[in-house]
């Protein structure tokens, strides 16, 4: 690269950052957060131009559900199955992976009442518990870095199955005991 084409060429974020790790700027943990390729965003603040703060702010457009001041709920936009709805907390956690303790378990455990309450008020008398699919993307499989909850129904009319597997799609539960560290309370 040439210092004219260095000059006129775009200048991503992590490209800053690599010029002031060189320099001596960035620290360790700068570093590590702009080149881990399974961090996807800042741990302590979303991006601003993260999607869920936009729907959230009222700039983007969704289907809201329900909002009940702790958490918010709307419909996917490109829905899995004939519902499916992604439950969120209003204040912001990266992922699913950062939850620690009773605290995150209890998060957790309201999410999951919510997207169940949710799906039952939408489906009725119908509804098979079976057919509900409630999961957390884990890291770095999924596409919005703000904690949701996927509430899917029926999961027998899923589409795009590769996105929910077992290795990539942690259940609430499996969340619950890691958080917890084993012990699951009810």
């Amino acid at each position: 690269w040439t210092a004219a084409a260095t000059a006129a060429a775009p200048s991503p974020r992590w490209l800053h950052v690599a010029s002031a790790s060189a320099a001596g700027v960035a620290s360790p943990a700068q570093r590590r957060r702009f080149f881990s390729w399974t961090d996807r965003g800042p741990v302590d603040a979303p991006l601003p131009d993260n999607i869920f703060l936009r729907i959230l702010k009222g700039d983007a457009p969704a289907s809201v559900v329900d909002d009940d001041g702790d958490l918010f709920s709307f419909r996917d936009k490109n829905p899995a199955s004939d519902l499916h709805l992604l439950v969120i907390p209003r204040s912001f956690v990266r992922d699913a992976s950062l939850l620690r303790g009773e605290q995150g378990a209890a998060l957790v455990r309201r999410m999951e009442a919510k997207a169940r309450s949710l799906v039952l008020a939408e489906v009725g008398s119908s509804f098979d518990p079976a057919e509900l699919a409630l999961g957390f993307h884990w890291p770095p499989w999924y596409s919005v870095p703000w904690l949701h909850l996927h509430a899917i129904y029926p999961r027998s009319r899923l589409r795009r199955r590769y996105k929910y597997t077992p290795f990539s799609f942690k259940s609430p539960e499996w969340v619950v005991e890691r958080c917890t560290g084993g012990k699951v309370r009810r």
